[in-house]
């Protein structure tokens, strides 16, 4: 849908790079299929990613074609739904009416120029609805509460905290190796597992679905990554 006359303009705020979002929400996706409790990613056909929280915040980043990417969204307590020639204004035709509401709205051409939105005051929403740039801290605290009860027969000391950092500690390792073979695409269940293993039982865990949506995120050997396959 083609906006008005106006200037984009860059934001004082800005999302990760599309590619950096994918990453991060995709893979929280990955976990989330593995371990059967909701994280709030969801990665859907066609190459999107979409954030919900459960209480009305949310977004969703599409590619299209080009190497092009979309992402708009809405935040219940800080943002204020817009009309779409608000949203859009400047932006180029190829860019898509938001599906939902929406307080913010940015696109990304292919060309390196970066994030671009209508021009007009930034919506907070933008910077505190289930940003990807938190989901390690986020993940990190779920690892937090499932640190392993100390035995009830034993003082807890001062050694027992240092051994409950590195505990968590270990997971920061773990979830880095598994972000990393993502990114070069060669995750598989050697990354997958250990990471698992930190946030569910292994009844629980899933990992035959979650390798199936990596390899459909494009994090796994033979995948195609979305901005690939619209770039095709």
């Amino acid at each position: 849908m083609s906006g008005s006359p106006e200037e984009p303009v860059v934001s004082d705020y800005l999302p990760p790079s599309p590619a950096e979002s994918w990453l991060l929400g995709g893979v929280t996706a990955v976990l989330q299929e593995g371990i059967g409790q909701q994280l709030g990613y969801w990665v859907g056909p066609g190459g999107v990613l979409s954030h919900d929280d459960g209480s009305g915040n949310g977004w969703q980043l599409a590619w299209l074609p080009g190497g092009r990417a979309v992402i708009s969204g809405f935040d219940v307590d800080y943002s204020t739904e817009r009309e779409v020639a608000q949203l859009l204004a400047g932006a180029p035709p190829w860019v898509p009416a938001p599906a939902e509401r929406a307080g913010f709205c940015f696109w990304w051409e292919s060309d390196g120029g970066g994030w671009r939105c209508a021009a007009g005051a930034s919506d907070p929403g933008m910077r505190l609805t289930g940003s990807v740039e938190h989901v390690e801290e986020r993940l990190a605290d779920r690892v937090w509460e499932r640190i392993p009860e100390p035995d009830e027969d034993e003082d807890e000391s001062e050694e027992e905290e240092l051994d409950e950092w590195a505990y968590v500690e270990g997971f920061h390792r773990r979830l880095e190796e598994l972000l990393a073979a993502a990114r070069e695409q060669r995750l598989t269940d050697g990354e997958l597992v250990p990471v698992l293993a930190f946030l569910a039982d292994p009844q629980e865990q899933r990992t035959a679905g979650a390798l199936a949506l990596a390899a459909q995120a494009g994090f796994t050997a033979g995948s195609r990554l979305p901005w690939e396959a619209a770039t095709a």
